[in-house]
């Protein structure tokens, strides 16, 4: 371990912890999993196929329900995550302690430039680690990447299924009313696009389990004029729906 004046420098790569996720005797989940972070759009799905919760992941204030279907005649696990980028990491931790193996992720995202369309599909290569979860995981860095089995394999698929995209860098960041001016023209200037609060921790741990994982994105509210706008972002039940779909189907091609 090594050790600093900061404590989230001090990297342990001992993967023994003294608390880990339950493990089932056999595994509960199937292997390909989506994580959305779009419930509305999770819950019209349910109701139109009539889906049953298979699990749950646990907390003190909420449970949230893991959902089986099927997709190309293979099974495929929906479930909501945790939010923030702790919350992220526990959600990956106890889906693959559960089974799950191969991961896509849909969320939305901040805007940090213009002319981002609402509702664009983004494809983030690489997350700044403006956050504290991934320090846990990997060793100090500024930046995080995509693995790059389960990027190449995403551009197949959404080249495949005529998804229009955009890749790019995005900013992870725990502190939502901290994003500052000139802390935004900084990020800008080293390729981020977008700001969201899981990215960086979904791919360090994903790297430190060697999990393949993919995230994408839906360009949502804007912060790259003087004021925040948040142009509906919540409110695009068809675009929430659509990314989550194309979600679904890029399962086939991890």
């Amino acid at each position: 371990m090594k050790h600093s004046s900061f404590p989230i420098l001090e990297f342990d790569p001992d993967c023994r912890a003294k608390l880990c996720p339950e493990q089932p005797d056999a595994p509960l989940l199937p292997e390909k999993c989506v994580i959305t972070f779009f419930r509305e759009a999770l819950e019209e799905l349910v109701r139109e196929q009539n889906l049953s919760p298979i699990a749950h992941l646990h907390s003190e204030i909420v449970d949230l329900p893991i959902y089986r279907l099927e997709r190309r005649g293979k099974p495929v696990c929906v479930a909501l995550p945790f939010a923030t980028s702790p919350g992220a990491v526990c959600t990956l931790e106890e889906l693959h302690a559960l089974g799950a193996e191969k991961f896509v992720v849909c969320g939305g995202a901040g805007c940090l430039v213009p002319d981002l369309k609402l509702g664009r599909v983004i494809l983030p290569a690489s997350a700044v680690r403006d956050q504290g979860a991934s320090y846990h995981y990997l060793e100090p860095s500024r930046e995080v990447k995509c693995s790059p089995a389960a990027l190449a394999a995403a551009k197949r698929g959404l080249a495949e299924l005529a998804v229009p995209y955009l890749e790019c860098k995005t900013w992870t960041t725990d502190a939502l009313y901290r994003e500052a001016e000139d802390k935004i023209a900084r990020r800008v200037q080293e390729g981020c696009l977008t700001v969201e609060m899981e990215c960086a921790g979904f791919f360090a741990v994903s790297q430190f389990y060697s999990l393949p994982l993919v995230q994408l994105l839906y360009a949502g509210d804007d912060l790259s004029a003087e004021t925040w706008d948040s142009r509906d972002w919540d409110k695009q039940r068809s675009a929430r729906r659509n990314i989550l779909e194309t979600a679904i189907e890029l399962t086939t091609f991890l």
